[in-house]
């Protein structure tokens, strides 16, 4: 092969290898998508599913996994953010969308359900996030803000190990319990007053209490008393 052809042939290839080193450069890592978003009912002490089942007043823990699969670049800024319908009814649909500056693409999403036994909203419990390590130990409290702007958790490198959860709690509602009203205390009636019949006649008499008819009949007493001395004079006058 003549020196000339030799020269030739590494000009033409020389481009190719400076393409394909630059491809090989900007090759992005990635966060791992699929089913990274999963919920669990703490009261019933049940494990991490999707989707869950739920009753008023009941406790839930949600979890996102946040993975780097590489290649090669560590993912920088990494956000999590969970939206959650406002509405209360009977199966509530959350989405997690994690995202980070330097990803391609710049973001993955997931979804979780959560079917109710009656019709309830769910609202946020505060400081319940947090920040977990692979093997599931906390690393860190997150500041609230989860269910609205996201939370950031700082970087995440190229490595099952590397691998990252965050986690926050849910409370359903409880339902209002119904007003009762004040118990209203019975009526009593009138007393009614007492008629006796006098020679034929009735005579009403008021409404009296104790003490007037212990009058009445201490009047009735003396009032007889009188009667039998004035019976015994006119006999005692009479056998004279």
């Amino acid at each position: 092969m003549s020196r000339l052809f030799k020269i030739a042939t590494a000009v033409a290839v020389a481009p190719a290898l400076i393409f394909a080193g630059n491809a090989a450069a900007t090759v992005q890592s990635s966060v791992e998508g699929g089913d990274i978003y999963r919920v669990k009912n703490v009261t019933k002490n049940v494990d991490f599913t999707d989707p869950a089942s739920a009753d008023a007043c009941n406790v839930l823990q949600y979890k996102v996994r946040i993975h780097n699969p590489g290649p090669t670049e560590v993912l920088n800024n990494v956000t999590v953010q969970a939206a959650f319908q406002t509405a209360a009814l009977t199966k509530n649909v959350s989405i997690v969308t994690v995202r980070a500056s330097n990803a391609s693409p710049s973001n993955t999403s997931d979804t979780a359900t959560v079917n109710l036994s009656s019709v309830q909203g769910l609202s946020y419990v505060s400081g319940s996030t947090e920040l977990l390590d692979a093997n599931g130990n906390v690393i860190k409290a997150l500041p609230d803000g989860v269910t609205q702007g996201g939370v950031s958790i700082g970087n995440v490198g190229v490595s099952i190990n590397e691998k990252r959860f965050v986690q926050f709690k849910e409370k359903v509602n409880c339902p209002t319990p119904p007003v009762t009203p004040p118990a209203t205390p019975p009526v009593t009636p009138p007393a009614t007053p007492v008629t006796p019949v006098v020679q034929g006649k009735t005579t009403e008499l008021p409404n009296t209490g104790p003490g007037d008819v212990l009058g009445i009949f201490a009047g009735a007493s003396v009032l007889g008393a009188a009667g039998h001395y004035g019976m015994a004079v006119r006999r005692s006058r009479r056998d004279s």
